[in-house]
Formats: structure tokens, sequence, C-alpha cells
């Protein structure tokens, strides 16, 4: 049975996050506060989170968070909604709405409504003249279908099995890139299989074949012996971007993946599999945008910089990005974590802060370690196995995905079934 309620009828509060000033109240640790970036749908993003003191956090107590509230993103992206999960035990925000269920609405159930459902209600009730932003007062009347608390627990056990597969492929990801960038800085930063070699002992998870790849003793320079530094310019071809005239719509529309750094992967994901905006064929011939094959990196050079991601099949991207393609074979896993290392070597000289651009030069400083092609290789074999685990996993999340968008409105409205979705679940997961 269901019944048509308002918002403000089955939540026990609906308020909002912090309003107000913010910069200098930031922290490099503390209490974890959220802002519009970090919320997604159906779930929170702990990439560029921010943190404030306790004593803060405890003067915003209007604001403060606890699992099982709802967040609804007011300016940016208004409508996106997600609850805050139980391992996210004390925070606090700004600029959200924030919803704290009654006993006849399960605070999933409502963000997957809002998600979903009400993008209509959401845009239909935007107000401010520069920046539009979803208030609590609409909030509070948004319209819900709601049916009984076991019909919410049924179609919450459908979503939430593709959604727990969905995050557990992202855990997965994010654990094999770590992996992986380990892998690269003991090899190729603290060169731990040379320390071993110079003591006599054997590398630490390396087989014998690998182990006799690298030298026993180090060079004058502290380098391991017959290695260098050089330029990272040297070791890869740096590709520029372009962007069809946007004036013209016969440019947009088309099949060629067009990337920016919206399209950017969340950390650990590495791959960019899709991207929000493509061009035809003739807004490809029409601009100075390269075409690149899978496995070139991608940096963000201007306005959000440092951004890195690994094209997952060709693509075209924007004149604020630079492609890196490796100058040796067997070099596109070698290519993306140097980047990921002269991100952090660029964050560390800049204090922690963000560097305002990357140019052409920013690649001649950066010094990188030119180790053996049979090296490079080795490392090439075990970081791509992780790799593609990691596109495996991406991929998956991008099937599972489309399948919750497909089933959540049609189950939230009653016109599927729980029945036939369990069904076709099953056939996903």
């Amino acid at each position: 049975m269901t019944r048509e309620v308002l918002l403000e009828a089955v939540a026990r509060e609906v308020t909002v996050g912090h309003v107000g000033p913010m910069a200098d109240e930031y922290l490099e640790d503390g209490i974890p506060f959220l802002r519009s970036l970090n919320i997604r749908p159906h779930r929170i993003s702990r990439e560029e989170i921010r943190h404030i003191s306790p004593e803060f956090h405890g003067r915003l107590k209007k604001s403060a968070l606890k699992p099982g509230d709802v967040v609804i993103v007011r300016t940016g992206k208004p409508g996106t909604c997600a609850v805050i999960p139980d391992d996210l035990p004390v925070a606090n925000c700004s600029d959200l709405v924030i919803v704290r269920c009654g006993p006849e609405i399960r605070p999933r159930f409502l963000a997957y409504w809002v998600n979903a459902i009400a993008s209509e209600h959401v845009a239909s009730h935007l107000v401010g003249a520069v920046q539009q932003h979803f208030n609590v007062g609409a909030a509070k009347k948004m319209p819900i279908v709601l049916p009984d608390i076991t019909e919410q627990d049924k179609v919450l056990s459908i979503l939430g099995a593709l959604d727990d597969k969905i995050e557990l492929n992202r855990r997965m990801s994010a654990t094999l890139e770590k992996m992986a960038r380990a892998l690269y800085r003991s090899w190729f930063v603290d060169f731990d299989p040379v320390q071993a070699r110079t003591l006599g002992q054997p590398p630490a998870h390396m087989d014998a074949t690998t182990a006799a790849l690298f030298p026993d003793s180090f060079g004058p320079d502290g380098l391991p012996k017959g290695w260098e530094r050089r330029p990272f310019s040297d070791q890869v071809t740096i590709i520029s971007g372009g962007t069809p005239k946007t004036s013209v719509p016969e440019y947009w529309g088309g099949e060629i993946p067009w990337y920016s750094v919206v399209d950017a992967p969340e950390a650990g994901a590495v791959f960019v599999l899709d991207t929000e905006k493509k061009i035809t064929d003739a807004g490809f011939d029409g601009c100075s945008a390269k075409m690149i094959s899978r496995g070139t990196t991608i940096i963000s050079a201007r306005g959000t910089v440092g951004k890195l991601a690994m094209a997952a099949g060709d693509m075209v991207f924007n004149q604020s990005c630079y492609g890196m393609e490796g100058t040796r074979k067997h070099t596109d896993e070698f290519v993306y974590f140097s980047a990921v290392r002269a991100v952090n070597i660029l964050q560390s000289m800049s204090h922690g802060s963000v560097f305002s651009t990357i140019t052409r030069k920013t690649f001649d400083g950066l010094e990188v370690v030119y180790a053996p092609d049979p090296v490079v290789e080795a490392f090439a074999a075990q970081a791509g196995a992780m790799l593609e685990r990691i596109l495996g996993a991406q991929r998956e999340i991008q099937t599972l995905a489309a399948l919750r968008d497909t089933l959540l409105p049609r189950l939230m409205s009653g016109k599927l079934r729980i029945r036939g979705a369990e069904k076709q679940v099953e056939e996903a997961v």
C-alpha cells in the first residue's frame, strides 16, 4: 500500500548545514567537513574532504551529522543526495539540506527517491539569480509516493545489492591502485630491491628472475648502479588538447569521447571510461585536439590542476590538459605512476596547497628515475595486472550503475514488480 506524503510529514527534522565563510577554519586533520562536492548520487566521496577542529564542530551543532542522516546538495548540482554511512560517525557540513527521517521512511529509500524521482521538484524550486540553490522550504514540500516499511525494505534489498557490489568494486580498485603505487615507490624511489641485494639478501616478494634485473650496488650519485635521473619530459611525449567551437552545433553530440577535468576518475579508479561530452568527426577535424589511445595518461594543467586519468580507450581532451605517452615500449604503467609521483612532488613544493598551473616547462624541471628497459617492463607486467583488474572493476561498476538507474524509477513508481527486479539483479551480481 502506498500513499503520497510531503517530506516534512515523515521527517523528524529538515534543516540546513552551516552557511558562512570557512576558509580560515580548515585544518589538515580533525572532524570531517562535507561540502557539495563530497555528495555524489547514493554515496559520500572522501576525495578532497576538508576538516575542522572539534571546538568549531561543537559550535556548529545545527549542522553536525551522524550516520543515517540524509544530505541533499543545495548548490552546484542541486538534488544530489546520499546517506551518511556508519563509517562516518562524526562529521559536519556546509550548505547542504539535512534530513533526519522519522519511523515511516528509511533514509536510503529517501535518498533513492530524491536522486531518481524528485529531479522535477528540485528543478522547479530553485531560487537565486546568480547561483541557483535548493532551499529547506522547498525540500520540506517535496512530494513522495511512500510504500509501507515492509515494501520499502524489499526495494532497498534489491537496489542495495547493486550498490553494495558497486562499493565493493570501488574499494577493491582503491586497494589495487595503492598496491601498484607502493610497488612503484619500492622500485623507483626507495630502491628496495637494490637495497636488499647490496646486503646479499633476496628482495622481498620477488622471484629470482626479476631480482636479477636489479643491480647489487649503488653509484656515487646514490642511484642504483647504471641508473640515472632524467627530466620527465625526456621520457614522455607530451600531447596538447583542443576544443571544437562551442558555437557550431555540428561539432558536438557525436561518438568521440572528449575529456575534461569533470570526467576525472575519483582517487583509486585510475581509468576514464566515458566522458560527459562527445564530439563529432567534423568537430575533431575542426580543432587542434589529438586522438590518444588506451593507456595514455592525461593530466589537468589548468583550473583544477594535477588530476590524473588513464584513457580506457581512444579519446580526445581539451586544452586544459596534457596527454603523456612513454617514449619507450611497455611504459604506460611507468608513465602513469611517475605522474602520480610528480604531482606529489609539486604538491610538496607548494606546501600542500594547490599549484596554479602546469606547463611544458614543468615537465622539464621534474626529474624521474630512468631505469633499464627490462626493469620497466617487469614493472609494467606486475602493475599492469593490477590495472587490468581495476579496469574490469570500473567497467562492472558502470554496468551495475546503469542497471540500478534503470530499475530505480520503475521500482519506486511501482511499475516494476519486486520479483522481476530481483531476477535482473541476481543475473547481474
